[in-house]
């Protein structure tokens, strides 16, 4: 039998036997050598036992060292040791102390002290022993070998002791396994300066005896196996007949030469081969590997023939980055057999080095392919060949035999049988051609019954299985460094050698302990963790990751057998092809579970492939990890969009977003916007693949602490299974977008507040949060407050009112705060409207962010609807009805100013009818005075201050003043006008009446014009009576509010002031070249320039008592006809006065419409009265005799006695002197009382007509000029006041 090393030669043997005995001396044929033969004492006397005692040197040299490297270290259970008690002492400070009282704290630190200091003795217990039995020193073991005899050294420098049978180079034997990786290799050393540390001690020598006594029993085994071969051969010798030519030849030569050569080519040595046989021997074994793969031997599909050089083929196998075989063939016959000579594999590992196992290697050309891989050396290389050459590829020869003879007898038989069926098939068919059945149909049946034996199948199953069991072990140990290193307290491995399975559990979490129903209803009592399985209760985790070692079923094609089957040359295997392979199982934990997937549902592993171009189990981790937690991500993610309390509306979508980064943390992440007014931020929510937790980032908190920290807080609540995920988003994007309106609307300068002065319960009953609402004071009103909220469908804005109510306590019924009216305010609405197409930089858009501008607008917006509010609820209280008319949305004209402002349209005028206003008034005069609407504007609302009001009324009349006059309030030196803040516009006629407190701005308004209506009716009644004939020269020269100046007549002027001091009229008259002092005074005038003058005051009272007197019954403007009649009526006579003084006569005003004329001539007093009817379009000139009133009694206590005067007869001679003139001028006139008119007509009354019997005359009032001159002459005449002249 060969031998067991890489070829089928001999090789030299590593054992401590003797190798060969090519360097002994050959006692049995050399018997003259001075040589002396050692005594043996332990041995016989017979010469092939006479070699030398062994030294106690020799003995101690035959022992293998024991070097230090060999020891199991200590330093690695020392950083365990560390590592133990600093992760208890951080567990002890941070988790079990803190809670505990000061009383409870020193057992368990008590209780840690003393498991590690007893974990600290036991190891210096092992470190002082190991130093006492163990003492490193230095050996230098070849040293005493190099001087030996050379008898006594085998080859290789090793010293041939305890000899054994089979070592006089007879054996056929196989040799004994040689070993390196106990020092017998090492011990190899040649010279002294290449020293090992050897260790000598107690441990040492009893690890080395035995390990001696191991090697013993291997070479006594292989002795014992030596001697029973030897035994079957000698049984199979016979001895041969004595012959003479036996005997002729052991006389003469000495020896037999006619052995069979199977017996002496043993023992003859075998010439050294020279160059060119070595290469004739190569191409021989060439050939015969090429024809045992062409022809004989069965070749699975995955094995490929790389190449067939130097005598050996080389298979590569288990794909491109599989493995690599060299095999030989032994012996040229029929007994032949493949030998394995190399392995190495194709695989890479990822992280190792390029002279270490499944390493890359430091050269990748194409072209030497001997150069890739790893090539095993050393005892791990023999005892794989030894296991393929020895267990493997022997042939099987039960079933080798059994195969060749049924393949005889079946071939035989299909021969008879095809040449029976060709007979047959000529006869039947006359020698046509055959259709049916043919030899090759035959030859076809013939081929499907061969059945070989297959070594190379086995080889293939074997390096497979091999393979991917190192590459498991592999995987394994980068598993094990994993759980070690950054996925530490995450991984937990385990892998099952019988099995050939690995497993890979991430995601670890310890279990939640059960806390019993009982003691959690137990009230007072403190609930006490329970463990369902004490400490092997088993944790949660994420997913399982099962790497086996299995075979696929993988479908075979049927052109790929098809193709095979001719390959192979229709032979069948006797062995099956085993398709090997690491398989991975990627199953679901109970923290992996959503999504539809539930504990122990299998994922699909299709992207979780083994590379053994490079093996990397952080790549296989992280690749299930990294899909686990993106497919968790889209869940969350769905569960969260979908959620009713998602916010929705913002600029952007949420969206998933993968990583490209294949280190981060998270593989996909929801990425939601949120609102940021300095740059875009964003919620990025993922699940982390190295944990399984989830995680949150806002990428805007960089540099806000509190936000930041807010943040952390949620993302621990929701892994602890305290709160939700949606609720905890929803919660952080209401916050940033609460923080960001806080911080917009304290840059315009407010005050923002979170609360009201309201308890927590009536907060939440109005849905004003304080996570979720800011409140900014109105200044208008302390009570009102302008709102913004956070809702499902973005900001919402409203105004709201605080209002007292009554509050029952138990000190009796109080007052407390509620929350009272509430109007919504309508952003969109307020966008509509904006004119202009600016858009503020800082919107962007979303529902949830406000430009400053819209803000800004929305607060001034708030602000005048408070102000209209307060404004309408005054005139609520006083039951007035009122409408809120806008503005036109649309105006064109050249003239028609534009507003940019959205809100120009959107602040009313309160408009109120002037009769429902001014009803509850002292009298309805005022009324008629103004336009039918009242209107109640908002002003300074724009600032976005407090706001004023001004009421704006129109008067009827349009102002017919000749003197453009548009001073206002401020214009005035009154003091009592200018803190009135009225103002007038002749030009428009429209009085402005500006409240300052808009608390009280419809009873001041009220007040005002109750004042100021005093002269406006006199202002409105010239206006109105302007437009009439017989008022037409009446105009109004100037108005201020509080005197109306007009003139009625071409030089004549009258100021009309109101006192309300004593509610009344002053009535002033002047010429057009007098001034008219700046204060009215109620002192009688003696400024005569203006005649009219003297019933100044009259004409005051006149003028208060009209103003007085009701209006029920009394025609419209009849109270204006009256005054403004008596003022232009009474002008002619008085225009007279002064020509009447010339003339010696003196006026005596009894009323303001009856005057006494008298006359004082040589003791005697003449008068005449002249009356202005009522009608005041006539006078009426009679005696002074004639008695008055409703008694009928004459006055002379006024003027005394006097002389009547002959009216009968003068009056006739005037009416004659003036008839003709009077008729002429003038036509009758249809005259009604002006006030106390029912509507009946006057009888016509013509310009002159006497009355009484001619004792009185009634004229026109312009024909009084020329009746008194015609008195005057007539009484002259009559009392001789001519005659004397």
């Amino acid at each position: 039998m060969a031998s067991s090393s890489a070829g089928p030669a001999p090789s030299s043997s590593t054992g401590f036997g003797i190798s060969g005995i090519s360097d002994l001396p050959n006692h049995a044929s050399s018997s003259t050598q001075p040589f002396t033969k050692p005594r043996n004492p332990q041995l016989s006397n017979e010469p092939w036992f006479a070699y030398p005692t062994p030294t106690a040197e020799q003995i101690e040299e035959e022992l293998p060292p024991y070097f230090e490297g060999e020891n199991v270290p200590l330093g690695p259970l020392l950083d365990r040791l560390v590592r133990k008690g600093y992760g208890d002492l951080r567990y002890l400070l941070a988790e079990i102390l803190p809670p505990l009282s000061a009383k409870q704290k020193p057992k368990h630190i008590i209780n840690y002290a003393t498991t590690t200091r007893q974990a600290l003795l036991k190891y210096l217990a092992v470190l002082r022993w190991k130093s006492a039995v163990d003492v490193p020193s230095s050996y230098p073991y070849a040293s005493s070998s190099t001087n030996l005899p050379s008898h006594i050294n085998g080859q290789n420098g090793m010293i041939n002791n305890f000899p054994t049978p089979h070592s006089n180079g007879d054996d056929t034997s196989p040799a004994s396994i040689s070993s390196t990786n106990k020092g017998k290799g090492k011990a190899q050393a040649t010279g002294v300066d290449n020293e090992d540390v050897l260790i000598k001690g107690k441990v040492t020598d009893s690890r080395r005896l035995a390990q001696f006594m191991e090697h013993q029993n291997k070479q006594h085994d292989d002795a014992v196996a030596h001697l029973q071969h030897v035994t079957k051969l000698v049984e199979s010798l016979r001895e041969r007949n004595p012959d003479l030519l036996t005997a002729i030849a052991l006389v003469t030569t000495g020896t037999y030469q006619r052995l069979p050569t199977s017996i002496t080519e043993s023992f003859k040595p075998q010439p050294p081969l020279t160059n060119s046989a070595i290469l004739s021997l190569l191409r021989k074994l060439n050939r015969q590997i090429k024809y045992r793969l062409r022809c004989i031997d069965y070749i699975p599909p995955d094995l490929v023939v790389e190449g067939i050089r130097d005598g050996q083929v080389y298979f590569i196998g288990g794909g491109e980055h599989g493995w690599r075989i060299r095999m030989s063939i032994v012996g040229f016959g029929v007994e032949s057999k493949w030998w394995l000579t190399g392995v190495e594999w194709l695989w890479r590992h990822r992280e190792r080095g390029v002279n270490d196992p499944g390493g890359e290697s430091s050269r990748l050309e194409e072209d030497d392919a001997a150069s890739r891989g790893k090539k095993f050396t050393g005892e791990e290389r023999q005892s794989i060949l030894d296991l393929a050459n020895l267990e493997i590829l022997p042939p099987r020869v039960d079933q080798a035999e059994d195969s060749q003879a049924d393949t005889t007898k079946k071939r035989s038989n299909h021969v008879a049988q095809s040449a029976q069926l060709e007979s047959e098939a000529i006869a039947a068919t006359d020698g046509e051609s055959l259709t049916q059945v043919t030899l090759g149909e035959v030859e076809k049946e013939e081929a499907k019954d061969k059945v070989m034996d297959a070594p190379l199948v086995r080889i293939y199953n074997f390096i497979q299985h091999l393979s991917l069991s190192y590459q498991l072990e592999i995987l394994f140990t980068q598993a094990m460094a994993l759980s070690q290193g950054k996925w530490r307290n995450q991984l937990r491995v385990e892998i099952d050698r019988d099995t050939k399975t690995l497993k890979v559990k991430y995601w670890i979490r310890p279990r939640p302990a059960v806390i019993p129903q009982q003691q959690q209803a137990a009230v007072g009592k403190r609930p006490t963790l329970v463990s369902s399985g004490g400490s092997s209760r088993t944790p949660l985790v994420g997913g399982v990751i099962s790497v086996s070692l299995s075979e696929a079923n993988i479908p075979q094609n049927e052109s790929a057998a098809f193709m095979g089957l001719v390959a192979s040359g229709q032979v069948t295997s006797d062995e099956r092809v085993l398709n090997l392979r690491l398989g991975v199982k990627w199953e679901v934990g109970e923290l992996g579970i959503g999504g539809g997937l539930k504990v122990g549902d299998v994922m699909d592993g299709g992207s979780l492939q083994i590379d053994p171009a490079s093996l990397d189990m952080e790549n296989l981790i992280m690749t299930s990890a990294r899909a686990h937690a993106a497919h968790l991500t889209r869940v969350q993610a769905s569960a969260l969009i979908s959620s009713p309390k998602f916010i929705l509306s913002l600029l952007n979508q949420p969206t998933l977003q993968e990583s490209e980064d294949p280190t981060s943390s998270c593989p996909l992440t929801l990425r939601i916007p949120i609102p940021s007014r300095q740059n875009v931020s964003s919620l990025i929510i993922g699940v982390s693949a190295y944990n399984g937790h989830i995680e949150i980032e806002d990428d805007g908190s960089i540099g806000n602490e509190v936000r930041a920290e807010r943040v952390e807080l949620a993302m621990k609540s929701i892994n602890d299974g305290k709160t939700r995920l949606v609720d905890d988003i929803g919660r952080l994007t209401v916050a940033v977008v609460m923080e960001n309106l806080e911080d917009q609307m304290r840059q315009l300068g407010w005050k923002p507040i979170r609360r009201l002065a309201l308890r927590s319960q009536d907060l939440a009953k109005v849905q004003l949060h304080p996570a979720t609402t800011v409140l900014t004071p109105i200044l208008s009103a302390p009570t009102y407050y302008f709102v913004a909220k956070v809702t499902q469908a973005g900001l919402a804005f409203e105004l709201l009112k605080v209002i007292k109510v009554p509050s029952e306590t138990g000190m009796g019924v109080g007052m407390k705060s509620a929350v009272g009216d509430r109007i919504p305010l309508d952003l969109e609405r307020l966008k509509s409207r904006e004119k202009g197409k600016e858009v503020d930089g800082t919107l962007n858009g979303t529902l949830f962010e406000i430009g400053n501008k819209d803000l800004k607008n929305l607060y001034i917006y708030s602000n005048a609807l408070v102000a209209q509010t307060i404004i309408e609820n005054q005139l609520k209280e006083r039951n007035i009805p009122f409408t809120a008319q806008y503005p036109p949305t649309t105006q064109s004209g050249p003239n028609v100013t534009r507003s940019s402002s959205a809100l120009a349209g959107m602040i009313p005028t309160i408009c109120v009818d002037v009769r429902d206003l001014l009803r509850n008034g002292t009298r309805g005069a005022a009324v008629d005075v103004a336009m039918p609407k009242v209107g109640m504007q908002i002003e300074n609302w724009w600032t976005g201050g407090k706001c004023e009001v001004s009421t704006i009324v129109r008067l009827r009349q349009q102002s017919s003043m000749t003197q453009t006059s548009t001073n206002g309030l401020s214009d005035i030196n009154t003091p009592q006008a200018h803190s009135e803040d009225i103002s007038f516009d002749p030009t428009s006629s429209i009085v402005k009446f500006r409240a300052k407190e808009i608390e009280r701005c419809v009873p001041a308004f009220l007040e005002q014009w109750e004042r100021l209506s005093k002269v406006i009716v006199v202002a409105g009644e010239v206006n109105r009576l302007n437009k009439y004939a017989e008022f037409s020269d009446i105009k109004m020269l100037s108005f201020d509010l509080r005197t109306a100046t007009l003139s009625y007549s071409s030089d004549y002027e009258a100021s009309i002031t109101y006192l309300p001091v004593d509610d009344s009229y002053q009535v002033t008259l002047s010429r057009n070249n007098v001034p008219i002092p700046s204060k009215p005074s109620t002192e009688n005038t003696t400024n005569i320039d203006n005649p009219h003058e003297r019933l100044s005051s009259l004409l005051s009272a006149r003028l208060t008592e009209l103003a007085a007197t009701p209006l029920e019954g009394i025609p419209k403007g009849a109270v204006g006809r009256e005054f403004f009649g008596l003022l232009k009526n009474t002008l002619p006579f008085f225009e007279q006065v002064e020509k009447l003084k010339e003339r010696g006569w003196d006026l005596i005003v009894l009323d303001i419409r009856t005057y006494r004329i008298m006359k004082d001539y040589k003791g005697r007093r003449y008068a005449l009265d002249i009356i202005l009817i009522p009608a005041l379009s006539h006078y009426l000139i009679q005696s002074s005799l004639k008695p008055k009133g409703p008694d009928k009694k004459l006055d002379f206590e006024i003027i005394g006695q006097i002389t009547e005067l002959p009216l009968n007869k003068i009056i006739p001679k005037i009416y004659n002197n003036l008839k003709s003139s009077s008729s002429s001028s003038s036509s009758s006139y249809h005259l009604k009382n002006l006030i106390n008119s029912n509507d009946k007509e006057i009888i016509n009354i013509p310009p002159l007509m006497k009355l009484d019997k001619d004792q009185s005359l009634i004229c026109k009032v312009n024909l009084i000029q020329n009746v008194l001159i015609e008195f005057m002459d007539k009484v002259d005449e009559y009392i001789g006041f001519k005659k004397d002249q």
